[in-house]
């Protein structure tokens, strides 16, 4: 071993404590960067080779009936790589307890070979067309949820008769990874909703479509232009009554699965280079103090023929000691980590290929992060050694001429100050650097507290908004067609009944422009409701509640946004139900609503019926009961075969409730970092502070000032770095979330960027605490201060 190597030994002897602080800010910037970045990169890497081993579509296209014919027609155009025909539709199911659930019932043609969108086998047999009973393979969240087990029947209704399907198996799809029945449900609910998947040919049987499609799924060369081809397809399905079309970007699946990706993405990105930034920082300003404590030693080795190139080397392998330090224990809880990370995916999304798995060139470049990053500050640092001659190492380095701090100028103000604060003023002025780096470590730490309890804000609101003030009733029951509103005039009478209140949902192509040809297009829900009805709330784009008018629409916030029409505009609206014949009419915009969970636009009930020809007509009704009798209506409703579906209220808020245990984790691990990365700053700071002042504080003993009196005027410097890193970091927090959820909301949902007041309450006493705790550790060798040796002249 060689001189320079003990020697370097025992610099980090003597600097242990700030040596273990920096080493826990790089091995916190190394977990998270392998941890993200790995569970993003599998996660991503499990989505792109399932999408392409199934053949996942690239457009979709909704019909009422088309002959299968058209599908070669399609697959005929230029640009299309596969076209599938196939029949999708909602159906409920009766099970055996006598409640209901809804299934997409979704065929597949056999065999898959070039099919799109094909299945993937997880468990069971796969189902046969010649088989004596219809066979039905399901996704593996339903299997589960419903006790599924090989043999068992699934009786769902179709065409006002029930019809068995043998369970024989579980599988998934590149669309149903994520299996959500509509954009107004942010998570799954497997016990109620699932994925039923039968072969084509059984499929067009049962719901009396023989040599028919409803649904026509396509695959494009990666050069087509989807502006130019899906007009084709859409005039070829045009007789057929399209209901809809839309990319691989708008389906509910990719969706949700592509807006994880994105928020992966983004924290792998910004959070290791907070800590990387911060451990750099404060390892030049350690260094950098270092060598001007050891000017003599340095002329020393000048003296004894080390060369600069050694110096530097010597002084910069401190800090790559700390990356090596710092980047082994990252490197093993990274991986542990995005283990828990791959497990929490596997749990919502149906990817059969691995999700786990280490990431080498992650690893890779964790290391050559962290080196390079402690090689160039180190190198910085210590560069300046190349300036100092042996002769003049010897001799005290003089003084910089000093000169009156901003706040002296202030001279009324200065005049009020006690000794220690402009004491501690004028050793901030004179330590600019390290003043600045505390500032925006402390500030760093306070935009990553902000970030992980936010999150748990912004659910928070979106929870109470979406069950409390927006959807105000128990029930929503939808029929299996529209039916008069005096169908249901008997419900009335059921005692537990508080109010009920009808709605007619048709879905629609919006457009703009006077023919409603030209100009972009959009396929929306319009939802008829009573004027003054309560039980759904409607709120425009401040969040303020807005009235129902008897005419014209309240257009949804991003539908106007894409067809880029306000308030007095007029939009086309053509209807899409899928019954009766097609009508067109004209709104004019009246309002703009904004929903944080799905879509849709609002028209009045009369208009909706207008709109169709019809009076009186729905297709759902809004129930609120009396508290506590939810079963009784939950009994009657199933027993009526024109209820289609039953959605409770509560049952959706505790399946919300589910998501609160990931976010839990979330929001611990983001609070230890934060803990780790604010205790090492002020640590540091507090130690390197504490260090360069031991003469000036012995000399304030001597003096006569108290332990507490000195100990009071080292904290003065370390609150004053607090507040002013709390007055960065508290907005800057909120910035930071701002842009998180930018990239992780979606044209199906967005996360609103709201912070309660207790947010920044718990995020400054959290500081606080952490501050605290790294002063306190960091100043405990004032008790031990030799007023004799501490005085004495270094020759």
């Amino acid at each position: 071993m060689s001189t320079l190597t003990r020697r370097l030994g025992r610099i980090i002897k003597n600097t242990r404590g700030q040596f273990i602080a920096l080493i826990s800010i790089v091995m916190i910037g190394v977990l998270v960067y392998i941890s993200m970045n790995t569970a993003f990169s599998n996660l991503s890497r499990s989505q792109e080779t399932f999408y392409e081993e199934n053949h996942f579509a690239d457009y979709f296209f909704h019909v009422v009936r088309a002959p299968e014919g058209v599908v070669k027609q399609i697959e005929a155009l230029p640009g299309v790589i596969n076209a599938t025909g196939r029949i999708q539709k909602d159906v409920s199911v009766y099970r055996e307890d006598g409640t209901r659930a809804i299934a997409r019932l979704t065929s597949y043609p056999l065999p898959m070979d070039r099919e799109v969108n094909q299945l993937h086998l997880l468990s069971g047999n796969m189902f046969e067309n010649q088989a004596v009973q219809i066979e039905a393979v399901v996704d593996p969240q339903y299997a589960e949820a419903n006790q599924l087990h090989p043999g068992d029947k699934i009786n769902i209704i179709s065409e006002g008769r029930k019809v068995p399907l043998r369970f024989v198996g579980t599988a998934t799809s590149p669309e149903f990874v994520y299996p959500m029945k509509d954009a107004s449900s942010l998570l799954p609910d497997p016990k109620e909703f699932g994925i039923v998947m039968i072969p084509h040919l059984q499929a067009q049987q049962i719901l009396n479509m023989t040599g028919q499609v409803n649904q026509v799924v396509i695959q494009l060369t990666p050069d087509t232009d989807p502006k130019k081809l899906v007009p084709k397809i859409e005039e070829i399905l045009e007789p057929y009554g399209k209901l809809a079309s839309y990319p691989r970007s708008d389906q509910l699946s990719h969706a949700a699965l592509q807006a994880e990706l994105d928020g992966l993405k983004v924290m792998s990105r910004f959070m290791p280079i907070i800590f990387f930034l911060i451990a750099a920082a404060i390892q030049y300003i350690l260094l950098t103090r270092l060598i001007k404590s050891q000017r003599p030693q340095i002329g020393i080795m000048k003296a004894l023929g080390y060369s600069n190139r050694d110096i530097i080397l010597h002084y910069t392998g401190y800090g790559l000691a700390v990356a090596i330090a710092g980047t082994i224990p990252g490197i093993v809880f990274g991986v542990i980590l995005a283990s828990v990370f791959s497990d929490m995916y596997a749990m919502f999304f149906s990817l059969p290929q691995t999700i786990g798995g280490v990431n080498g060139k992650v690893l890779l470049l964790s290391i050559l992060l962290t080196t390079s990053v402690a090689g160039i500050s180190g190198w910085l640092a210590s560069r300046g050694v190349s300036r100092i001659r042996p002769a003049e190492a010897m001799k005290a380095e003089v003084p910089k001429i000093g000169g009156k701090i901003l706040l002296e100028r202030w001279g009324s103000l200065w005049k009020k100050m006690n000794t220690s604060w402009k004491m501690s003023f004028r050793t901030a002025a004179r330590n600019k650097t390290r003043f600045l780096v505390t500032v925006l470590g402390v500030a760093s730490t306070a935009g990553i507290l902000i970030l992980a309890l936010f999150t748990s804000d912004a659910m928070d609101y979106m929870m109470t908004h979406h069950f409390t003030h927006e959807n105000r009733y128990d029930y929503s029951v939808h029929f299996s067609r529209p039916i008069a509103s005096s169908e249901i005039s008997s419900w009335w009478q059921w005692p537990e009944v508080e109010n009920m209140e009808p709605v007619l949902e048709v879905p629609v192509q919006m457009s703009i422009g006077n023919t409603g040809t030209d100009g972009e297009t959009e396929d929306e829900l319009l939802m008829g409701l009573r004027t003054g009805q309560y039980l759904k709330g409607i709120f425009d784009e401040e969040g303020n509640p807005i009235s129902l008018p008897e005419e014209g629409i309240l257009i949804n916030e991003r539908t106007a946004k894409k067809l880029a029409v306000k308030i007095g505009d007029y939009v086309n609206v053509e209807t899409k139900l899928g019954i009766g014949s097609t009508r067109k009419g004209r709104l004019k915009v009246m309002g703009v609503n904004r929903q944080l969970l799905g879509a849709g636009s609002y028209i009045s009930f009369q208009t909706a019926n207008h709109l169709l020809g019809e009076q009186g007509t729905m297709t759902s009704v809004l129930l609120k009961v009396e508290a506590n009798k939810g079963s009784i209506t939950e009994e009657r409703l199933k027993e009526m075969s024109s209820v289609d579906s039953i959605l409770s209220r509560q049952k959706e808020k505790d399946n919300f409730f589910s998501l609160l245990d990931s976010m839990i984790y979330f929001i611990g691990i983001m609070v230890a970092f934060a803990a780790i990365l604010g205790l090492a700053i002020i640590y540091n700071a507090s130690t390197m502070n504490f260090s360069e002042r031991r003469r000036e504080l012995a000399s304030l003993k001597v003096l006569g000032y108290t332990k507490k009196e000195i100990r009071g005027l080292l904290s003065k410097e370390v609150w004053m770095q607090t507040g002013v890193g709390l007055l960065i970091g508290l907005p800057g927090g909120k910035l930071l979330g701002k842009g998180y959820l930018q990239a992780v909301n979606t044209d199906l949902f967005s996360f609103p960027a709201i912070i309660y007041p207790r947010t920044y309450i718990l995020t400054a006493l959290g500081i606080i605490l952490f501050v605290w705790l790294g002063h306190t550790l960091a100043t405990r060798r004032l008790n031990d201060l030799d007023m004799v040796e501490a005085m004495k002249e270094r020759d």
